[in-house]
């Protein structure tokens, strides 16, 4: 199993940054706020929040990798990466503790160095 509960942050541009969890929820209160008053499901509101923030550079924290693949991230950051994809966090498809620091989610693929890469965790014993 993964021993990586809460996911490191990657290094990022200047200008770029990770929304903290509290800046977070206070953007998605807003959006649902205004999704009810205007008759949009929530989970549309949060796309569309977390996607204009994304252009801005501005992104959502990580989710905690899933236990049986390797736990390396990576958040898609630059201007070549398509709108739908900017700011999506990808996680390694690959199985946990793999040899070398070349990652793969089958969208992206990545190196530990990469900017916006987190690297894996060690697995448990």
């Amino acid at each position: 199993m993964s021993t990586n509960p809460t996911p490191d942050l990657p290094r990022l541009p200047d200008g770029m940054r990770i929304l903290t969890h509290e800046e977070m929820r206070r953007v998605r209160d807003a959006a649902h706020d205004v999704a009810r008053r205007h008759g949009v499901f929530t989970p549309v509101a949060d796309e569309i929040s977390y996607d204009a923030l994304a252009v801005a550079g501005i992104f959502i924290q990580p989710y905690t990798p899933g236990p049986d693949e390797c736990t390396a991230m990576y958040l898609p950051h630059t201007d070549d990466v398509t709108a739908d994809m900017r700011g999506v966090w990808q996680q390694c498809a690959d199985e946990p503790d793999h040899d070398g620091a070349d990652h793969d989610s089958g969208e992206f693929g990545w190196r530990d160095g990469d900017m916006g890469a987190v690297p894996a965790r060690p697995v448990e014993a």
